[in-house]
Parts: structure tokens; sequence; C-alpha cells
């Protein structure tokens, strides 16, 4: 829920809200001024690529979010996220939800928990303030906000529980994937603001909605999912324009995002076939906007998307530059975002500032071979352990986005080996590994750690058996 901290009125500047992302009501949208669309289908990206280590920026982006955090113990809204330099006094939960995601990442890829209090005192402000009691209702027209504040809630603890194996915010979690399953968002019949934005909405709800149930083992929540996903696919090859609406801070590639990481994850075989014929049809880049920064985020998760099923250098390129283009945003390397280009460098923003750690470093970080220009990179690799926690070892599932030799392993917290397994040359596509089943004995409880090595990538994580 929004916090209107008492900061004076200084502090609250009614041209910069429209440049935040609180709930917009139907009644303030048509208020609002009209924004061109801007998009090129036929936009080529610059040669000019700009040098920065995308591991180096997410922490960045880390940092200048520690900044925006409340810390007052005393505050109603301590812990949570503060939406921009100069808008001290907005608080958000889906600002929350997004560094809960940016902090753990950062152990994830660097292996030291440098923001674990933040983390902790960003779950308190969530659960006071959940996010399926956000503003806007539950209309299924008009009550987006609440279905974007669950999806990244969704987002959040999954990333959380995998990193740290802690389930203390499961039935959160939980409660927030039931919220998505009871509450779709039309999409055949709005008009106004609601017609282009409830399809970016759901593809954002879909595809986490899906991987959440997935975890889970919850064939309620995959299920939800994948008819969902299933009548948003149809809805936009129906309208491909789709592809590139801009609304509210969303950008029509989540639609691109939410359909390959949901319905496509459960029909691999079609996948490059519907993203071949899709991908031309998102944003390559965003001249001018209310909300451009943000946009430009969404649009680089797309062509990432696009990039990681076709392996192609087109979309390599287009994310590569739109994440170039959001760095270079950030004037005065304090590691903010603004919303847009045109906003002075005091001005940056804590979501924006996720959205370009989310959808664009981390990716980077995956896709390790972008950084040397716009040939296609490394191909990602993606590994999970479930259930987490788990009784005994869990089990190991990866995806490979193009055939490997592969070896996974066990270690714990002392380094000895528990399971050492060359899997030889494996095929491209999901896989699973029975981790119990390799040990030479059962695991007693404790911390684990795996790995999977494929070719040239590594993905590793935390395993946390209990007994």
């Amino acid at each position: 829920m929004k916090q209107l901290l008492m900061l004076g009125l200084a502090l609250i500047v009614l041209p910069a809200l429209a440049h935040s992302t609180p709930y917009v009501s139907p009644e303030e949208y048509g208020q609002m001024p009209t924004i061109e669309e801007s998009f090129e289908l036929d936009y080529v990206p610059s040669q000019t690529l700009y040098s920065y280590d995308p591991l180096n920026r997410l922490l960045m982006g880390a940092d200048f979010i520690v900044t925006m955090q409340v810390s007052d113990t005393s505050s109603a809204a301590y812990g949570g996220m503060r939406e921009g330099e100069h808008m001290l006094g907005v608080i958000q939960t889906d600002n929350t939800s997004e560094s809960i995601w940016i902090w753990s990442r950062c152990y994830r890829r660097t292996g030291t928990d440098t923001y674990g209090e933040n983390v902790d005192a960003a779950w308190t402000y969530c659960m006071n303030h959940p996010a399926y009691n956000e503003e806007g209702g539950d209309d299924p027209v008009t009550g987006y906000y609440r279905v974007y504040n669950c999806s990244w809630a969704l987002r959040a603890s999954m990333e959380y529980l995998d990193v740290y194996g802690d389930a203390s915010y499961v039935a959160y979690a939980e409660s927030c994937a039931s919220y998505l399953c009871h509450h779709p968002m039309q999409l055949r019949r709005p008009v106004g603001m609601a017609k282009k934005l409830n399809c970016s909405i759901m593809g954002w709800a879909v595809g986490n909605l899906y991987e959440y149930g997935v975890l889970a083992g919850n064939s309620t929540y995959t299920g939800k999912a994948l008819a969902m996903a299933d009548s948003l696919k149809d809805f936009a090859q129906a309208r491909t324009a789709c592809f590139a609406w801009d609304e509210w801070a969303m950008n029509g590639s989540a639609v691109m995002w939410g359909v390959v990481n949901s319905y496509f994850a459960d029909d691999p075989e079609s996948v490059a076939i519907w993203v071949e014929t899709h991908a031309p049809f998102m944003d390559t880049e965003i001249d001018s906007s209310t909300y451009q920064n943000a946009w430009r985020g969404w649009a680089a998760l797309g062509q990432y998307t696009a990039t990681s099923v076709l392996k192609s250098g087109v979309y390599d390129g287009y994310f590569k530059h739109l994440a170039d283009t959001l760095v270079l945003n950030d004037g005065d390397s304090d590691g903010g975002i603004p919303v847009i280009d045109a906003e002075p460098d005091d001005h940056d923003q804590s979501w924006v500032t996720n959205y370009l750690g989310f959808m664009c470093m981390d990716k980077l970080i995956e896709f390790a071979g972008l950084a040397e220009g716009y040939e296609t990179g490394i191909a990602a690799l993606a590994a999970r352990a479930t259930p987490m926690p788990s009784v005994g070892l869990p089990r190991l599932h990866f995806m490979l986005a193009a055939p490997a030799e592969v070896r996974v392993s066990v270690y714990d917290v002392t380094g000895r080996s528990i399971v050492s397994k060359y899997l030889g040359m494996t095929p491209a596509g999901s896989h699973s590994v029975p981790l119990a089943g390799e040990a030479p004995q059962a695991a007693s409880a404790g911390i684990y750690f795996y790995s999977v090595e494929a070719g040239r990538r590594v993905a590793s994580g935390k395993i946390v058996v209990l007994r």
C-alpha cells in the first residue's frame, strides 16, 4: 500500500507523480495527456557499443536502491522502497518486491549476502502491505495493479526461497498465486487504458504463475497459468500490434516473455516458430514517453526472450542496444536510472533501476558473449533444485539452450564432494536429475551447494536438506 510520509509539500510535486508507478484509476487516466506511440519495427541498432561489466552494474543498482529504502524502524513504512530521489514520500509494494529480487540475485551472483538486512526489512514491509491488498480493487478490467504486484511478489518469493532456502514467506507466495488464479484480467472488451495495458499485465502474470506452480509442484497453479496463457496467445496472434503497445509502466514485450515462459514451456517443440513469427512486432527502441526507460526495460526483456529461443544476432543486437541505452542514463554514475532521458541526474527512481537489473544486467550475465558485440553469446544455462527445502537431496532441474557436455556436482559446506556425475553430451531442452539417487549415502540435514557445468557455462545454487 502506498504510504505518503509527512515530509513536507516540497517533496510532493504533482507533475513528477505522473512519472511513477502508483495505481492510475480510469478517471485519472482520462485526464492524462495522450502519449504518441513511438516504435520502429525496422530500427537498426547503432554499432556503438559501451564497455561495462554487467555484474558491476547489477551491484551498482543494488547499492543505489539501498539508499531508497526506509530504514526508520518506528515508521509504518519500514523496509519499503521509496519511488525515487525526488519522490521520497511515495513508497510502493511492487518496488519493494523488485528490490528483494535484486538483492537476493546479487547474493546468488556473488556468493556474498551483502544485502541480507535490506531483504529482511523489505519482507517486513511486504507483510504489512501485501501485494493482493494494493490499490485499484479486483475488477477484471481495472484491477491491474494488484495483479502486477502479486506477479512481482511471486518473482521475489521464488528467488528468495531458492537463494536463501528460507520458507518463511511461502504462505505469502501461495496467497499471491491464489490471487492470480482467481483474478485474470479481461482482454477482449476493455477500452481506454485497459485496452492496451491488460495484455501486458497478463503476460507478466502467467509467466510468474507458471514458474511458481512448477517450483511448488502445484498443478492448479500451472493449469490456471496455461489456460490464461492460451487465451493471451490467441489474443496476441489476432492483434500482433500488441507486442509494441506501451501503457502505464508496461510494454507489450511482456506478452512475449509471459507466453514463452508459460504456454511454450509446456510445448517447447513449437516455441521457435511462434517466436520467429511474432518477435518482429516488438519495440526495438523507445524514442520518448512518460515511461520511456520502463518501456525500454520491458522491450529489452522481450528481445532477450527472442534471443534465448532463436539464438539470433538480430534480437541479440536489439537487446544489447536497449541495455546500453539504459546504462547511459546513469549520468552521475550512482547506479540509479531515471524514468525518461530528459530527467536530471538527481531524479533517479528505484523501480526503473530494478528494471535495469532484472531485465538487462542479469540477462547480460547469462549471455556473457553479448558484452563482446552483436554476435550471439554463450547460450544461457538455467538450473534449479526442487523441492526446496527438501527431505534428503532434491531433484536438480536444468535447461540447456544448446547441446553440451554436462557434469552435475553437489558439495557440502566443507567442499567435500557428495555427488559428481558426468552426463555426457546432453541435448538442448529441459532435464532432471534425482540427486538422492546419485549420492553414495543419505545426506544429513544441512546446507549443500550444487553446480551444473555445461560447456563453458556453470549454474550453481544452494540446497537446504531437512531431516
